[in-house]
């Protein structure tokens, strides 16, 4: 926090100044001396509270708080004056000031003054940082598990900042000496903390200044942190630097249409060769192109492989797919778990199409299937839970749920969510972020596109067109 001390005598400015640092040793606090000199200084610290004397020489303190409310409407202004005068705090108040004190200002009311406006400057930084992440989420985070320290960085955007992440305790040993530097810390599992601190030189990789960019630095963050993990790696970025990625992107394609064509004449000889040719493309990928190339796979097999060419899957599809494979904590697990669902789906798929009594021999555990999803209240259950609940393959659940429902699995479910949403909808009071969490849905935007996708509505309309006004819509 910057704190800006204005008084025309020198004495009572080193009087307040000694009592904040004495107070307050981790804040800056700065002697900006009286009239023109301090507005100036004031302009070029730009800090988060100004205590200013209200009667001096050159300009008064009515005068700058005026000058300040207009041009600086974020800082915090505090009128100290030796005079007991109504009308003077009455217009400083008119002019926005934060508080109005008598001099000698004395060390408890000092005291609360700055923690009163810490707790504002906090309650401010928690209000835009979660405008920002329903603009721009970042997967995984949310604003509970961000704590802030020194806000101050966060509305000063001249200053560059820096997002790193280590081990739980790591990155506060290293930096807990200075908590004036410290931003913000973040709380991301029970073995990894992230934290913002000041930064002492551009970074425009890791860092940012302006309060829009976090997210995105933060994102970027998470990324490089994930791939270490995935893949199991120091690298803090290990395919970043591979010069032929595209072209391993491009035979990963490639390999994928094989799998499909494989899986679809049984042909598991070769499956099994396509599938692990492909595997080793993949290890060239980074993360995420790694995660939408396995998703569009997954998909297909949802789809069942029919004897069309061309399989068209949708966006829920993928989306399901997709948050599936970020369920897997490391390359190895994925890769294990791909190649039992590939070539056991495709045997059980084979096995299925041959069978002449398909239909009355699942109406049994498909029945069994369906009462189990109905019945679930958990909106995160997947098709692999539900599967071997039934005791059969994951592909063969999906198929028979396309014969027998007209519709995937996943399209069910998300029937289902979005079912529970609009009654969480017209029943509670709860914010439509709140909701989207609640069935499963990280992502606001996705959520809500889904919603109307389903109802024709987006989850603030249907309300309203339900009678249902002044409910705080977060994320809307």
């Amino acid at each position: 926090m910057k704190i800006c001390v204005v008084d025309d005598e020198r004495e009572v400015r080193v009087s307040i100044i000694q009592k904040l640092t004495a107070l307050f040793p981790h804040e800056q606090v700065f002697d900006a001396g009286f009239g023109y000199e301090a507005l100036q200084r004031i302009e070029f610290i730009q800090p988060d509270l100004v205590f200013l004397d209200i009667r001096m020489p050159e300009l008064d303190g009515l005068q700058i708080l005026q000058h300040l409310h207009e041009k600086y409407p974020s800082i915090y202004v505090v009128i100290i004056s030796g005079y007991d005068d109504f009308e003077y705090a009455r217009k400083a108040l008119i002019l926005g000031a934060a508080d109005y004190l008598l001099k000698p200002a004395d060390r408890g009311e000092l005291m609360e003054i700055v923690l009163k406006i810490q707790e504002k400057l906090k309650r401010a930084f928690m209000k835009e940082l979660a405008h920002l992440l329903g603009i721009t989420p970042v997967p995984n985070i949310s604003p509970e598990q961000i704590h802030p320290v020194n806000v101050s960085l966060w509305f000063d955007e001249r200053e560059w900042k820096r997002v790193e992440f280590g081990g739980r305790g790591s990155l506060m040993e290293r930096y807990g000496d200075a908590p004036q530097d410290i931003m913000l810390t973040i709380t991301l599992d029970a073995e990894t903390e992230g934290i913002a601190v000041r930064a002492s030189s551009e970074h425009p990789e890791t860092g940012f200044r302006e309060k829009q960019a976090f997210p995105h630095v933060l994102k970027s963050q998470l990324r490089k942190i994930r791939e270490r993990r995935f893949f199991q790696t120091a690298d803090a970025n290990p395919r970043a630097h591979r010069l032929h990625r595209k072209e391993w992107g491009k035979q990963a394609v490639k390999l994928r249409q094989q799998i499909i064509h494989c899986a679809r004449t049984g042909e598991i000889g070769e499956l099994e060769t396509s599938l692990d040719a492909w595997f080793e493309c993949l290890e060239k990928l980074n993360y995420d192109d790694l995660r939408r190339e396995v998703a569009q796979l997954m998909a297909v097999l949802d789809e069942g492989l029919g004897k069309h060419e061309i399989i068209m899957v949708d966006e829920e599809t993928l989306y399901y797919w997709h948050d599936w494979i970020g369920h897997h904590q490391t390359w190895n697990d994925l890769k294990r778990r791909l190649r039992h669902m590939v070539l056991n789906g495709v045997k059980a798929l084979k096995k299925l199409e041959r069978s002449e009594r398909e239909t009355s021999d699942a109406s049994g555990w498909f029945k069994q299937a369906l009462q189990l999803i109905e019945n679930s209240t958990d909106m995160n259950l997947s098709l692999e839970a539900v599967s071997e609940a039934v005791n059969v393959h994951p592909v063969t659940l999906s198929r028979m749920f396309k014969q027998q429902m007209g519709v995937t699995f996943v399209r069910y479910l998300t029937r289902k969510r979005m079912q529970h949403a609009s009654h969480l909808l017209l029943h509670t009071r709860k914010k439509v972020n709140e909701i989207a969490e609640e069935v499963g849905y990280a992502d606001y935007a996705y959520f809500r596109s889904l919603f109307k996708k389903e109802f024709g509505y987006s989850p603030s309309d249907f309300r309203k067109n339900n009678g249902i006004l002044n409910v705080p819509d977060e994320g809307e």
